[in-house]
């Protein structure tokens, strides 16, 4: 079994593609795109390091609480950890959960290397986040040279990530809070943080 470093995760979430899924954000990545909405997961450094049988019981009693219909897996950069990320949506697909996945990187090369992972992912949003060509008219995906890939036919007729809706989510379990949603909803052009609560 491989191990996998997380920046977080999120049991159940309404607002990371179509239907209750399971989320989780992967620690570190190398592209560096200027802007990125997650600065806190690029760093290299391990934060929950834990192995894939851990989150694997973590995804079976989330689809047992919130009935969760998949996993969407963010960054960070999921495919810098290939041996875990591999045995994660293997696992998925063994246990009738679908899987959206978002890349840095463009689909055509992780082909070259990846394409045995790829064949488990139903959608993949590919390609670096460009500032300068933000998009506010699809959910989720941050620039407009980015590609919403539906690899299987499980969300063939799902217009999900093309609607023009950003949304947030506030979760406190346990006296903690967690703050979630679509960057642009937190950012201005710039990328500078400007959320608000009034």
């Amino acid at each position: 079994m491989a191990n996998l470093n997380m920046g977080k995760f999120l049991m159940n979430s309404e607002i990371e593609g179509p239907g209750i899924r399971f989320v989780i954000w992967f620690q570190g990545c190398n592209i560096g795109c200027k802007g990125c909405s997650n600065q806190e997961l690029l760093a290299l450094d391990k934060k929950m390091f834990m192995p894939t049988t851990y989150i694997f019981e973590k995804i079976l009693e989330a689809k047992s609480k919130f009935n969760i219909e998949g996993v969407t897996l963010l960054g960070g950069e999921p495919f810098l950890q290939p041996d875990g990320l591999s045995e994660l949506v293997i696992w998925c697909q063994k246990n009738g959960l679908t899987v959206i996945c978002f890349t840095g990187y463009i689909y055509e090369k992780l082909l070259e290397e990846y394409s045995e992972i790829l064949t488990k992912i139903d959608i993949l949003i590919d390609g670096p986040f460009i500032m300068k060509l933000l998009d506010r008219k699809r959910r989720l995906v941050g620039s407009k040279n980015q590609r919403v890939i539906k690899i299987t036919d499980k969300y063939k007729d799902c217009d999900y990530f093309e609607q023009p809706h950003s949304e947030a989510e506030i979760q406190i379990y346990n006296n903690r809070l967690s703050l979630n949603g679509d960057g642009v909803i937190f950012d201005n052009e710039e990328g500078e943080f400007n959320f608000k609560l009034k």
